[in-house]
């Protein structure tokens, strides 16, 4: 049930919504309302809401009262331009976990990040405390160790050469490589049922490590940490409540970081290639 509302005295019948709609459902007779026709085409994007220009439409029981204005709300171009070069790959954490309050927010505000065809079906898997993280740590170690005693592995294989150094400098250093002591794992899944699910995972995760940057939360896309939860390991995903008909994305570590960075890089000039005539 869409219970799509027009408010008839906001509404300035300027058809904005009509012509914005992707899926083309919302239509206007002369002298009417918009109306949706056919409910099944709609993608519940809420691009009508996004752009009436007096918040006339309410659509699936949303206030658009209650939505942010973005004509005073949005970042300069200057200082998303700083946050794109100024975020960094956080290796060392402070061992103090996040408020939980802190994490609602990263994920609701990253769940808005765009899914093929509005699918919406990114499903975040993190730890709230740094005890479960710390459990966690040691079960990996532990699955690891078991891992690498068995003489069937692939030596050659990229993935046991990362693990074996990282199980070496643990027992040796009592370093974690594998989750570099971040309080807080971040697993993005989602139905293989949907047309681009990892893609997806992907996109949300990028929202997550980007706002997390902004907020001062330090981040970290682990590599390793998906080995365990999805190559080697699936059962921790499953322990985690990461669904079994999902398809694991990416996985992240963040939390407080222990560093503090100062200024932006300088990269090497990037591969472009600007098509200008086809």
């Amino acid at each position: 049930m869409l219970n799509f509302k027009v408010n008839e005295d906001r509404c300035i019948q300027c058809g904005k919504c009509i012509t914005d709609c992707p899926p083309m459902c919302i239509t206007m007779q002369d002298g009417d309302f918009p109306v949706i026709q056919d409910e099944s085409k709609c993608l519940r994007c809420q691009h009508c809401l996004a752009i009436c220009p007096t918040a006339a439409i309410s659509i699936m029981g949303v206030n658009p009262d209650n939505s942010t204005e973005l004509q005073y709300e949005l970042p300069t171009a200057h200082s998303m331009e700083t946050l794109i070069k100024g975020r960094r790959s956080t290796r060392k954490y402070k061992k103090k976990a996040l408020d939980e309050k802190t994490i609602a927010k990263l994920l609701e505000t990253s769940f808005h990040a765009p899914t093929g065809v509005n699918a919406q079906g990114v499903f975040f898997t993190a730890t709230t405390t740094a005890e479960a993280t710390e459990d966690l740590r040691k079960e990996i170690y532990t699955k690891v160790s078991k891992l690498l005693s068995n003489s069937d592995f692939d030596e050659n294989d990229m993935r046991f050469q990362y693990l074996q150094m990282a199980h070496k400098t643990y027992i040796n250093h009592d370093i974690d490589i594998i989750l570099r002591g971040a309080p807080h794992i971040l697993i993005a899944s989602a139905s293989k049922n949907i047309p681009l699910p990892k893609e997806d995972c992907l996109i949300a995760l990028t929202t997550f490590d980007l706002l997390a940057q902004s907020m001062g939360v330090g981040t970290l896309w682990d590599g390793m940490l998906k080995w365990c939860v999805d190559d080697f390991f699936p059962e921790l995903a499953g322990r985690l409540g990461v669904p079994e008909d999902h398809e694991i994305g990416y996985t992240m570590v963040f939390g407080h970081p222990a560093v503090q960075y100062q200024r932006t890089v300088q990269r090497t000039p990037p591969k472009i290639n600007l098509v200008r005539k086809f």
